[in-house]
């Protein structure tokens, strides 16, 4: 058996096996990443627009360069290790301390008063009082608000208060000090009011005290506080200061990690695509859906494993501890480097390309190709719903019992998509569009996508997803079989290549991208529910659409129906590697 194996592919193989490997266990967890970093639905909407278009411009652009000057192979190894460099810093960016407005109360014993309208979430609650003893008496630093009374109390604790009078305060005047908590205090059980108990204050000359006041003292003061279960008890307060914004530098450390992270991965990708392409040939280019496999397989069982890893290491810890896949992904990614270093491609063969403006042109002249451009442009931003938000609606729907094991979920999500649904109907995509046809399939894509997003708006308990991922097999794993075979044999002779660039502009750079910079922005104003609800009615209104305009488009070409409604149907490898076969048959 091991005869028949060609050891010339093996290295491509196992660089699509390592490389998925690597950032399988990563790529899928970046958004929930960001929201623990505290960023809004929008911001990560914003950031998941920029992503995508940076990689469609660094493609064209580095592989060109790579091209010009024969340098594939530097430009592969290269940016694989800047691939490691700039995922492995995301795991170094500082967690946001929260600072909302609170009342230093000192009667007795001293408190922090933190109040909430519209009443603490019991998860936040319960985390606290649950995880007491890994809290571990945490600090909140405070800048409180001065007056005489104030100082009258500070100066037997501290001297330099004792030289102040009424009479110098100035209006805005602050005393600033930092605040040992003691958490193994219950908290009270009213839903809109706790207090925090303060065990010793520390003056900024250094001078630690144990407060105890006389008589009666409160005052407003900012608290920012260190540590993750106290920030999620502040954000909830009223008056939370939000500074995870557009201009912190946790944002653009975020920002910058993950645009060069795609672009990495965008590079990566379509150099590896040309190096396995060369290395099959022209009488072999069918066989590389079965290359490209390994890589589906690498993604899977360590997109499953990650999740389990991450619910072990973070056992008894408030928030998600992801240390583990950031040294999954640097382990796979030196295996990635020590093949892909022994990759060698065969001469290149010499090919006659029309001009990219000429091939434009004949494409722009095309109906059937527009109404084509509508259709990836829904289903890019039902898929970049899917990708970006579906995590982080698990997330929103999660208890506090269900936390514990949430990455496994995410993690089983993630295998389920790959192994029982991507795999399979690629592998049967030939056989459904050749029964069903590509317009079919198309429209299929848009219900079945419709469908999914009002089960996810339905379901509260976000285990009962993994028998709903069944359903990323006739949405997402027959859109791309569809889209490349359909783009490839409607366009002219001559422009396929134009056109399958034009693909991944569309899907990727228009649609997945704007489809995300929507969906946060809705899930931002009106919660998870309501945004897969509004993307349901939407994916049903874009089908109508598209249906419409093909309607319109076969009354006004009625005497050429059977000349521009032809295609022709391959295996799935064939439809995936933009088949070059022109036999036409009909849908």
């Amino acid at each position: 058996m091991l005869d028949n194996v060609d050891k010339s592919l093996l290295p491509i193989k196992a660089h699509y096996f390592f490389f998925n490997a690597a950032t399988g266990p990563i790529v899928p967890f970046l958004p929930t990443i960001a929201k623990q970093l505290g960023f809004s639905s929008s911001l990560v909407g914003t950031i998941y627009t920029v992503l995508p278009i940076s990689g469609l411009v660094a493609k064209p652009l580095f592989g060109g360069l790579a091209d010009k000057f024969n340098l594939p192979k530097t430009f592969f190894l290269l940016f694989q290790v800047l691939l490691i460099i700039s995922l492995f810093s995301i795991h170094f960016i500082p967690q946001p301390d929260a600072s909302t407005n609170v009342t230093f109360t000192c009667q007795g014993d001293l408190f922090l008063e933190v109040r909430s309208k519209e009443g603490f979430s019991t998860d936040v609650l319960n985390s606290i009082i649950t995880n007491k003893e890994t809290i571990n008496n945490p600090t909140c630093q405070l800048s409180c608000k001065a007056s005489k009374r104030a100082y009258e109390e500070l100066c037997p604790w501290n001297s330099k208060y004792c030289v102040t009078n009424g009479s110098n305060i100035l209006p805005n005047e602050t005393f600033d000090l930092k605040a040992t908590i003691n958490m193994f205090k219950d908290l009270p059980v009213d839903e809109h009011f706790t207090t925090l108990k303060i065990s010793n204050l520390t003056f900024s000359n250094g001078i630690t005290h144990v407060p105890a006041c006389k008589k009666l003292l409160q005052t407003s003061c900012l608290a920012t506080c260190h540590h993750p279960a106290l920030n999620e008890l502040l954000r909830e307060s009223d008056n939370y200061n939000e500074h995870t914004t557009p201009s912190s530098h946790q944002f653009h450390l975020f920002l910058w990690a993950a645009t060069a992270s795609w672009v990495c991965m965008a590079v990566i990708v379509s150099i590896a695509d040309s190096i396995c392409f060369n290395l099959l040939g022209n009488e072999r280019r069918s066989d590389y859906g079965k290359q490209r496999m390994w890589g589906s397989i690498g993604f899977g069982i360590f997109g499953i494993a990650a999740g389990y890893l991450v619910d072990v290491f973070s056992e008894g810890q408030f928030q998600k501890d992801y240390t583990c896949i950031f040294f999954i992904m640097l382990i796979f990614m030196i295996l990635d480097l020590m093949v892909s270093s022994t990759l060698r491609k065969k001469n290149p063969e010499c090919s006659d390309e029309p001009s990219m403006l000429k091939e434009l042109l004949t494409v722009a002249k095309e109906p059937n190709v527009w109404i084509f451009a509508w259709w990836c442009i829904g289903a890019g931003m039902c898929t970049g719903v899917v990708w970006n938000f579906l995590f982080w609606h698990t997330e929103n729907l999660a208890t506090i019992s269900q936390t514990k094991w949430l990455k496994t979920l995410q993690g089983l999500l993630t295998g389920i998509q790959c192994f029982l649904a991507e795999l399979p109907f690629n592998f049967l995509s030939g056989t459904i569009l050749k029964k069903l046809g590509h317009i079919n399939v198309m429209s299929l894509v848009l219900l079945i996508y419709s469908i999914r997003f009002m089960a996810y708006s339905v379901i509260t308990n976000p285990w009962l997803f993994l028998p709903l991922e069944i359903f990323h097999g006739p949405s997402f794993g027959l859109c791309w079989p569809t889209m490349v075979s359909y783009g490839d044999k409607v366009t002219p002779p001559g422009t396929q290549a134009t056109i399958q660039g034009l693909i991944g502009a569309i899907f990727e750079g228009i649609g997945a991208s704007s489809g995300t910079l929507l969906c946060g922005w809705i899930m931002d104003v009106y919660g998870g529910v309501i945004t897969f609800r509004v993307f349901s009615v939407g994916a049903l209104v874009w089908l109508s659409i598209f249906w419409l305009m093909q309607l319109i488009l076969r009354k006004l070409y009625t005497s050429q129906r059977c000349h521009n409604h032809l295609v022709s149907y391959a295996n799935p490898d064939d439809a995936i590697l933009m088949t070059i076969s022109q036999e036409l048959q009909t849908y």
